[in-house]
Formats: structure tokens, sequence, C-alpha cells
């Protein structure tokens, strides 16, 4: 698939992709993105979520650049030249954006039609809307999955033919835009999203868009957020001992959840481990 972009509009072979408008988008502050995100739906086709994306008058107005079809279909909803409102509260590295508009303005957002978890049931496993959905990816997010349980859990598979325009249009951003890292939701938001999730390579696929051993681009970490500090404790509960106070600012590698509780490992300035326990996601970011 031969995908490029001109003046922010997504071109696939000789004929512009489908263009569905959204109305919820701004202007980027003069920041130049570098960052691609990827997300799933959480819907059926691509279509109806781009159609959702047109929608200005919910609570909490959202859109992506694209959505990707699962035949590898590319709808367009904003331009590239443009914000779209796809990351919410999130930071990558030292990049973050204010309350709620987090990596907006640092990166472009790419949807890709996918149902993400599943529910088990005696007919085998489907879509929170009860499709069916043979051959899941069978594994436990790495940040713990959506229920709160343990264990592996259903994932909706994504073909060969979406992965592969994903990976066209990531490869046109970096050309035209110089985008330099490709990340999950869940990797820039670990406390509350989990797309694209387990069942999606990113390893392999940022391989396949940068080439030689581009496998891994993971360095997200949270901050303590609290003013006068955070517990660190032995176990997810307050009925757990504290092991020390963390200092408001106190850098915070993910590397679980149970609940609302996030068992992290404490970094040092230079990035080094220092201690591992358990915080509350309400007071970090």
């Amino acid at each position: 698939m031969s995908v490029s972009i001109s003046k922010g509009l997504v071109r696939v072979g000789s004929s512009l992709a489908r263009f569905v408008k959204s109305p919820n988008f701004s202007a980027f502050d003069g920041t130049k993105p570098k960052i691609a995100v990827i997300h799933f739906t959480y819907g059926g086709s691509a279509l109806s979520s781009a159609q959702w994306f047109t929608r200005a008058d919910v609570e909490s107005p959202v859109s992506a650049h694209v959505v990707i079809d699962r035949d590898g279909t590319i709808i367009q909803c904003v331009s590239f030249e443009d914000r779209a409102w796809h990351a919410g509260k999130s930071s990558w590295r030292n990049r973050h954006g204010k309350h709620l508009s987090g990596l907006n303005n640092h990166s472009f957002g790419i949807e890709l039609a996918n149902w993400g978890p599943l529910v088990k049931t005696v007919s085998g496993w489907k879509s929170h809307s009860g499709v069916p959905i043979a051959d899941p990816v069978l594994a436990e997010h790495k940040n713990g999955n959506p229920s709160g349980a343990g264990g592996d859990i259903g994932w909706e598979p994504y073909p060969e033919a979406q992965v592969n325009a994903a990976a066209a249009l990531v490869r046109a951003l970096a050309s035209t835009y110089g985008v330099d890292e490709i990340v999950g939701h869940d990797d820039i938001a670990p406390t509350r999203k989990w797309d694209p999730g387990p069942a999606f390579d990113m390893a392999a696929f940022r391989i396949a868009v940068f080439g030689g051993t581009r496998g891994a681009d993971t360095d997200n970490v949270l901050t303590v957020s609290v003013d006068e500090g955070l517990n660190l404790r032995n176990g997810p509960g307050q009925h757990f001992a504290s092991q020390t106070l963390l200092p408001a600012g106190t850098r915070l590698r993910p590397e679980q959840r149970q609940g609302r509780w996030l068992y992290v490992t404490v970094l040092k300035e230079n990035g080094s481990p220092l201690s591992s326990g358990w915080v509350h996601e309400a007071y970090v970011a």
C-alpha cells in the first residue's frame, strides 16, 4: 500500500482517503509533533468511530487524525496540520500538556477499529456488545486487565491488512513530519488506558516502520502530583504499612496494577531504580 501525506491530507495511491471531518480539533501551539500514538476504538467499524468523532455535543468531545478499518481502509477525521483530541491526560518522557490535553500537542492519533478486551461466554469470546471473536489473543495486559482480575483474557487480534496500513501511514508521518517515536495509549496513560493492548505487537510494528532494532521505545514514567507527598506502601491498600513518604515530583515507573493501586519502581534522578512499592493512582500523573 502506498500512503503519502500532503498539506495534512492522507493519500492512498493516487486518491485522497475518505474524510469524515470532526469539529473536535484545535491548532498546534508551535510544537512539531514527533510521536504517533496507537489506539483501539473499542468498537465496530472504522466508519462508526469516525462518525462518533463528528459529535461535539458530548461531555468530553474527542477525535483522532485517522481511523483504520480491519481491512486496511483509512478514514481521516482531522488534518495532520491540526491537533486532534485523542490523548487525554498523558505524558511520555518529559513531554506532557496542561490539564486533559496531555500529549495532544506533541502527537498524532491513530485509531484502529478493534473491540479490545473481550468477554468470555459459554459460547466463546465476545466483544462487550456481543460480537463473537474467533481465535482471540489470550494475554494479561502489562498494566493489569481492565476488570482488575489477573490472568489471561481474550483480546481481538489485529488483521495483517490493518497493521500494514497503519505502518504505511506512520512511515508517511515520519517522512513528512519527522515522527520518530511510536507509543500506545497504554504507554502514555498507563493508569487508565489499555489500548492498543497485548494483541498489538508494538515491537514488531516499530521495526516495520523504522527498521533496524527499534523494537523498544519504552521510557514512560509517572510523577507524584501532590504537594504533601505520597506514601509508598508495602501492598495495594491503605492498611498496608508505609515504607516512606515520596516527595512531590518523585519519578515512578508503573509495573503492574491491582484495582486503583499501582506497583511502581521509584527512580533516582539518573533513571536508575531506587525502591519499589504500591501507590494509589489518584496521586500520580
